[in-house]
């Protein structure tokens, strides 16, 4: 082989040499850009996924806690409802007091609507017993008497009035068609939609855990059998 044939050989092995070292050169380029997306899209996903963590705890911090459990067996079936102790203390004391005693065992749940089933007072669930027939004036005595010897309860409003909340119903005021303030004495209600509307007036103490079902099954020909509380 000549000389210029070797200088040819020669250059054309130096142009191929560098021509594989431009090429590892952008390969190593590829990998250490690829490596840098990889580990910042794994940074932000990380980054995203503290942040979901914690407004999910604060969410968590910011539900009332259940404290104790309301059993109310029905003619549909038993519902159960978690009572908020700590966020509305003086409600749901009272309705355990109520409950202790027997107060709602034998009341029909009178009011069924679309939204809502309610129940509580001893002369509304006589009077939807007795439909249009008038009821017998010493068990509507007894019945007044039942519900008037409870005293009220003070509002403690703050939690919202979502499906499945209790609360006790309060009377409105016939000039101004507004809800009376810590007028609440023995009628429940229990939501079966939301109605956060309803958040500035009543005082939501529990949520219903187990039982929904029976609550959107009842009739106003159902009967609150028997309540009794369990603590935590």
């Amino acid at each position: 082989m000549g000389k210029a044939q070797k200088l040819k050989q020669q250059r054309k092995e130096e142009e191929e040499k560098r021509r594989q070292e431009e090429r590892a050169k952008f390969w190593r380029r590829i990998v250490i850009i690829t490596a840098s997306i990889v580990t910042i899209a794994v940074t932000v996903g990380l980054i995203l996924l503290v942040n979901y963590m914690k407004e999910e705890e604060a969410e968590k911090e910011k539900e009332p806690g259940i404290t104790a459990e309301l059993f109310m067996e029905t003619t549909k079936g038993e519902i159960v409802v978690g009572l908020y102790g700590e966020d509305a203390p003086l409600n749901v004391q009272h309705i355990t007091d109520l409950a202790n005693r027997g107060f709602y065992d034998g009341l029909l749940w009178y009011r069924v609507e679309d939204f809502v089933v309610q129940t509580g007072s001893h002369y509304q669930s006589l009077m939807a017993e007795t439909g249009d027939a008038q009821p017998d004036e010493t068990r509507l005595q007894e019945a007044l008497m039942e519900d008037q010897g409870v005293g009220v309860v003070m509002d403690e409003i703050g939690i919202s009035a979502t499906r499945g909340a209790i609360s006790f119903a309060k009377p409105s005021d016939p000039q101004t068609g507004q809800y009376k303030a810590n007028s609440a004495t023995t009628d429940f209600f229990i939501l079966k939609t939301d109605r956060t509307d309803l958040d500035p007036y009543f005082s939501v103490f529990g949520v219903v855990t187990s039982g929904m079902d029976v609550v959107d099954s009842l009739e106003a020909t159902d009967i609150l059998k028997a309540v009794t509380i369990r603590e935590k």
